[in-house]
């Protein structure tokens, strides 16, 4: 792979769907989000929830979703994070589960499968 992060696409689902009971705070030992470059464009994916509950409704709404938890996959405007409230024209899409992301979300043409690997794409940021 591409990525210094990951071995294999099988180790981006492991460390991307775990959790860790015995971690010391919430975020500790599990990935919720990671951030990436593709063609000269930044995204994020998250499994929290990024805007407010009413914006999130309406992201919701876009993708003809009923209001619950789901992994979110937006554009950045820049490569390093900058706090903003994510509205609902950035986002590409909201998504069941991990494998639903990989094989469904697509940017440029490419599945999430295979922007993962490619050596186009730059891992920036894993929290």
């Amino acid at each position: 792979m591409a990525n210094a992060y990951f071995n294999n696409i099988s180790e981006f689902i492991d460390e991307f769907t775990k959790t860790d009971a015995y971690a010391p705070n919430l975020y500790g030992g599990i990935i919720w989000g990671m951030e990436f470059a593709f063609h000269g464009k930044f995204f994020r994916v998250t499994r929290d929830q990024s805007a407010d509950d009413e914006t999130y409704a309406l992201i919701c709404r876009k993708f003809h979703k009923p209001t619950m938890h789901y992994i979110e996959v937006y554009r950045l405007p820049r490569e390093y994070y900058v706090p903003f409230n994510p509205t609902p024209d950035v986002y590409l899409g909201l998504y069941d589960d991990v494998n639903d992301l990989l094989d469904h979300c697509i940017i440029d043409e490419k599945t999430h499968r295979e922007i993962i690997p490619s050596e186009k794409t730059r891992i920036t940021s894993l929290d």
